[in-house]
């Protein structure tokens, strides 16, 4: 990926192969800011991609370790 390179949430979806409502809830929940926005859409920078990875890591290792 291109560092000036922007992800509006359903290509984050395709990027990471999650559903986008759970993207969503990881931006949401962790508060992360896009980079830009135009008109409603917002736009996700590499920083960005690295906190909602690891929002995402911690759904799967939390969900995980519940499942006995």
């Amino acid at each position: 990926m291109d560092e000036k390179t922007m992800y509006s949430l359903g290509q984050l979806a395709e990027y990471f192969e999650e559903p986008p409502a759970r993207v969503a809830y990881i931006i949401s929940k962790h508060r992360i800011k896009p980079c830009r926005r135009i008109g409603i859409i917002r736009l996700f920078g590499e920083q960005q991609l690295e906190a909602i990875r690891q929002g995402l890591y911690g759904i799967q290792i939390r969900g995980g370790q519940n499942v006995r």
